[in-house]
């Protein structure tokens, strides 16, 4: 999501220390070279949801994950990083306010995952 011309600050030039640059097999199914056109449009539309609100698409999936009835009774948001920058934009959500997601943001994004 981050490299994704639609992310909020036009997304970021890929690293050459990136997961996808450095193991080019890693998660084939997401990978821009590899990913099916349904696959790259769900993401486009997941980031420009993500804009919409004013964050981040890992923002967004972690809001998301809260609203889930079986995470927030019995269950856990797992976070993954590869930065420190990146970590910290993944636990930020849990040091403050978390983001709410309206009932409109949420409908779109079952639209695009229904698709």
């Amino acid at each position: 999501g981050k490299y994704n011309k639609n992310v909020k600050g036009n997304g970021l030039p890929s690293s050459p220390n990136s997961r996808f640059n450095l193991f080019p097999d890693y998660m084939k199914r997401w990978h821009p070279d590899s990913a099916s056109k349904e696959t790259l449009e769900a993401t486009e539309e997941y980031a420009k949801i993500a804009a919409d609100v004013g964050i981040t698409p890992s923002e967004l999936a972690i809001a998301f994950v809260r609203t889930r009835k079986f995470v927030k009774d019995h269950g856990a948001v797992i976070v993954g990083a590869t930065t420190l920058e990146q970590l910290k934009e993944n636990l930020a959500p849990f040091d403050g306010t978390p983001v709410v997601l309206d009932e409109d943001v949420l409908k779109r994004i079952d639209e695009v995952h229904m698709r």
